[in-house]
């Protein structure tokens, strides 16, 4: 994701693993000689914000998340993940805005569409969430699975376009005019955020 200076990589690969294992409190014990090198800190702010992440500590999350968007180019995961952490501290605007930053970026985007249709269901916008959940299934037919089960699409599923979705493969007009349109491709090691959305 981010470069690891060459003297640290040992450290960031143990550090890493203890994030794969879940593990968090462990990984958050290895962590200060790549926050006290300043070429280490911003791969060492990304596990943090992983570990943090995975800990439920969401603002803090948000605080480092805010350190390396000062420090490095734009990339999806801040976006996706900022997103997913303003989600759990009931900033859903905030959380709107990050997926409408990442797709003004790559609008081509179907992680940033499912996740964007997500946050839009939650905060009521019924006809925008729809559009969007439609074009990640048209930029990528494994987010169909997902409908379903998506927990934060339940205020949709009595819509007739919706269940249109559900029924017929979206088809829909809507998935007609997402094929013109830009999409972008996903990232990190979970599609892009902590958990799907």
């Amino acid at each position: 994701m981010l470069p690891v200076p060459p003297g640290l990589q040992r450290l960031a690969d143990q550090i890493d693993g203890w994030l794969d294992l879940r593990c968090p409190e462990r990984a958050l014990e290895l962590l200060d000689p790549m926050l006290a090198d300043p070429a280490g800190r911003p791969a060492g702010l990304s596990m943090r914000i992983r570990a943090f992440v995975r800990q439920g500590r969401h603002t803090d999350a948000l605080t480092d998340l805010a350190e390396l968007r000062r420090t490095q180019e734009p990339f999806d995961w801040i976006d996706l993940t900022e997103a997913w952490c303003r989600k759990r501290t009931n900033d859903l605007p905030g959380a709107i805005r990050c997926m409408e930053q990442l797709l003004a970026r790559e609008p081509r985007s179907d992680i940033g569409h499912f996740n964007l249709g997500c946050y839009l269901a939650l905060a009521g916008e019924t006809t925008r969430a729809i559009d969007e959940v439609t074009l990640a299934c048209g930029l990528d037919a494994a987010f169909r699975d997902h409908l379903r089960d998506e927990p934060d699409l339940d205020s949709l599923r009595t819509d007739p376009r919706f269940r249109a979705l559900l029924r017929d493969g979206g088809h829909t007009d809507s998935a007609a005019a997402g094929d013109d349109e830009d999409d972008e491709d996903l990232l990190d090691d979970e599609r892009g955020s902590p958990d799907r959305n």
